[in-house]
């Protein structure tokens, strides 16, 4: 078996560029990915909510 040493080649200023423009596309995907969701979730909820009114002591079932 043949021995060998794992070598960086980088800069660590470049890792820790790398590093930080990661963080920022994950907060940045994020921040809009879940209010984008948020938004759709809550107008399809609203937009298929339908409320049945029925008069006192007289319910009537409807079918559909």
């Amino acid at each position: 078996m043949q021995k060998g040493k794992i070598v960086f080649t980088g800069h660590f200023l470049e890792y820790f560029i790398m590093s930080l423009g990661l963080l920022l596309l994950c907060v940045v995907t994020l921040g809009l990915a879940l209010p984008y969701y948020a938004y759709w979730n809550f107008k399809y909820f609203f937009s298929n909510m339908e409320v049945e009114l029925y008069q006192a002591g007289n319910p009537i079932e409807h079918s559909r």
